[in-house]
């Protein structure tokens, strides 16, 4: 049975520290995803994901769909409870390395914002954006 665990679970009480969580995707003991995204405070709604990847043996099943669906539904809780609105998610991926994963944040609504330079090397660092107002 697949489900997701959040790692640390939302707080029901208001919070004005960041907080980072770590979801992962798994099928009984096997993960098949991971994700992490961070909010600081005040953050004016905007989230970073810091990770969001599949096992190789089970892309292209959705999973991917899932995990940043369950990401952006973590996100909008935290921001309930700080009476902010989610208003922008963004992400950095390499140019060369993360071909696939952009035309997949491409798919889920994220645009190309900005690159940086000699960040990483032998390739750029894309910066993609997803709007959620």
């Amino acid at each position: 049975m697949i489900e997701f665990h959040c790692d640390p679970p939302i707080l029901t009480k208001k919070t004005e520290r960041p907080f980072t969580q770590t979801i992962t995707l798994r099928d009984g003991d096997r993960e098949i995803g991971r994700a992490a995204w961070n909010a600081t405070f005040p953050n004016e709604g905007i989230v970073q994901i810091l990770e969001l990847a599949i096992d190789p043996k089970f892309r292209r099943a959705g999973h991917g769909r899932q995990l940043l669906h369950e990401l952006i539904a973590q996100a909008r809780i935290l921001h309930q409870h700080r009476k902010q609105n989610l208003r922008r998610l963004w992400i950095g991926v390499g140019h060369k390395t993360q071909v696939i994963g952009r035309s997949f944040l491409t798919g889920e609504g994220f645009h190309h914002v900005g690159s940086t330079c000699g960040l990483l090397a032998d390739q750029d660092l894309l910066i993609y954006v997803k709007s959620l107002d």
